[in-house]
């Protein structure tokens, strides 16, 4: 099932849910309140399936396209975060500087 797909399913879920709370008679503050958020939610939700229908997928986009290194940092860090999660420390490609001899020495003097 594709992302679009996925989108309309959860689209026509939505659907019948707001179809059903119109139903309701009588409907209490809250239930008035819930059934706008929901009404809410199913725009949105129609927004990312014609945003979804009309790009490209990332496959198609990347292909004969050549990376620039800020491209390639950013993709890399964007798979970290992704195999990362969820993780407690943010993603870095930055190393740490080597510990010079006197660092040690300090160190170890504090304790």
């Amino acid at each position: 099932m594709t992302k679009t797909e996925q989108l309309m399913q959860e689209r026509d879920d939505l659907q019948a849910k707001i179809a059903s709370a119109r139903e309701s008679d009588g409907a209490s503050e809250r239930e008035a309140s819930d059934l706008k958020m929901m009404e809410q939610e199913l725009l949105a939700l129609e927004q990312r399936i014609s945003r979804a229908e009309s790009s490209p997928s990332p496959e198609s986009r990347d292909k004969g396209k050549t990376l620039s290194a800020d491209d390639k940092l950013e993709k890399k860090l964007d798979a970290a975060l992704k195999d990362s999660f969820p993780g407690s420390d943010p993603v870095s490609f930055i190393e740490a500087a080597p510990v010079k001899p006197n660092d040690e020495h300090h160190k170890n003097n504090r304790r």
